[in-house]
């Protein structure tokens, strides 16, 4: 086996009878490959003191000493070559665990990268949305109003026709053929008035979860706004600013978007 002389290792190191390595000054357990017993022991401590207290003896050639200090080489050498061995198998792990965690690093950055981009994307596409939905609902909201306004005019017809029939205003042939087209046109249109409901309800629904995500930030600000319009036009109206029918309509407007804006806060909360 090749390697160093026996003159590089400390002549004070011995193996015990479990096989661990022994300083024989100190008689503790030591670590050849991270102490100076190899190579470097002159620079130990416990060396010079312990040389300067032995007699100097050349010891006899082939003696048990030398055959001792081969031996412990041999041990020595073995362990070296293990330890380097050990290191070098340790450096390829950490290059493998180096390699891998760059690889996932780069793989996270890239999902972030394009997320931001697609978020960006979604955000503008949302509040494109946001605003089409705010036209859309109150023109829905309009349209739900006037089919009322239709729908309770034709119950009042039916309520006139009843009573023109009761005061023997007019006849019961007129009576028939006048209601039965009142009740066709009053169903049409709460049939009418039913499905835009459901659209608008369906529709809603759909939009919501988007309309929350761009909204929610503006919308506790905004509510403060619309309040403050609100007063605004109340204040307006009793200067006789603006008229009744102005003042309904755009409080009925204003109201109906700050409960949305509160229910919106609400559902997130």
């Amino acid at each position: 086996m090749g390697g160093g002389s026996l003159s590089s290792i400390c002549p004070h190191l011995y193996r015990d009878r479990e096989g661990r390595f022994r300083c024989e000054v100190t008689g503790n357990a030591v670590d050849p490959g991270l102490m100076p017993c190899l190579f470097n022991f002159k620079e130990c401590p416990f060396y010079a003191p312990a040389r300067a207290m032995q007699p100097q003896a050349k010891p006899a050639v082939g003696g048990p000493a030398e055959t001792a200090a081969v031996a412990v080489e041999e041990v020595v050498e073995r362990a070296l070559e293990e330890r380097a061995r050990a290191a070098a198998e340790e450096r390829g792990i950490e290059e493998e665990v180096v390699e891998e965690v760059s690889r996932m690093l780069k793989a996270a950055e890239e999902m972030a990268v394009d997320l931001n981009e697609k978020w960006r994307e979604y955000e503008e596409n949302a509040r494109r949305l946001v605003k089409l939905w705010e036209e859309t609902s109150m023109s829905a909201r309009h349209a739900l109003e006037m089919i009322g306004s239709v729908i309770e005019l034709y119950e009042k017809i039916i309520e006139n026709l009843d009573a023109l029939l009761k005061s023997e205003r007019i006849s019961e042939k007129a009576y028939s053929e006048l209601k039965r087209e009142t009740l066709s046109n009053l169903e049409k249109y709460k049939a009418l008035k039913n499905d835009i409901e459901n659209s608008f309800k369906n529709v809603e629904r759909l939009v919501i979860s988007h309309i929350q995500r761009v909204k929610v930030a503006e919308a506790r600000p905004e509510i403060g706004k619309l309040r403050l319009s609100l007063m605004k036009l109340e204040q307006m109206f009793k200067e006789g600013k603006v008229s009744q029918e102005t003042y309904e309509r755009l409080k009925k407007e204003l109201e109906s978007k700050i409960r949305w804006l509160e229910q919106l806060v609400g559902e997130v909360a």
